[in-house]
């Protein structure tokens, strides 16, 4: 039974420190903006975690806005860490993503978007959705 105890507390410990999965994959690579601000803020980890989290919800907005994934696919980095990520920081503290995408299959990006988040209130707001400017 003592051999079952070790595993089960390294899961734990895992799952404990999985949140911080992203902040350390910033490390990596130059960062974008918001990565770079996210690192220099009192809460560097909780930052680069919201900002991870403000990604997908911008890809997810994208998804919706284009008929869903049947119908749309957003580009390579809005599914990547998020030092990947097109994104830009507002004066307001709010990050707006801007990426674009196409429909299944095809190899041309032909749509754009541009999604803001704000992390205080996580509100989300489709800037512009339409061909690539």
């Amino acid at each position: 039974m003592p051999r079952l105890i070790f595993p089960i507390t390294c899961v734990f410990a895992g799952l404990a420190l999985a949140p911080l999965a992203p902040w350390a994959q910033a490390q990596e690579t130059p960062f974008n903006r918001c990565v770079v601000e996210a690192l220099n803020s009192p809460n560097p980890e909780g930052q680069i975690f919201a900002l991870s989290r403000a990604k997908n919800l911008a890809r997810q907005a994208a998804e919706a806005a284009n008929g869903g994934l049947e119908f749309y696919r957003a580009e390579a980095s809005m599914h990547a860490p998020v030092r990947e990520s097109p994104c830009t920081v507002n004066e307001n503290g709010s990050w707006t993503f801007t990426f674009k995408g196409n429909r299944p299959g095809e190899s041309v990006m032909s749509i754009e978007s541009a999604v803001t988040i704000d992390p205080k209130e996580w509100q989300i707001s489709v800037d512009y959705n339409g061909p690539v400017r």
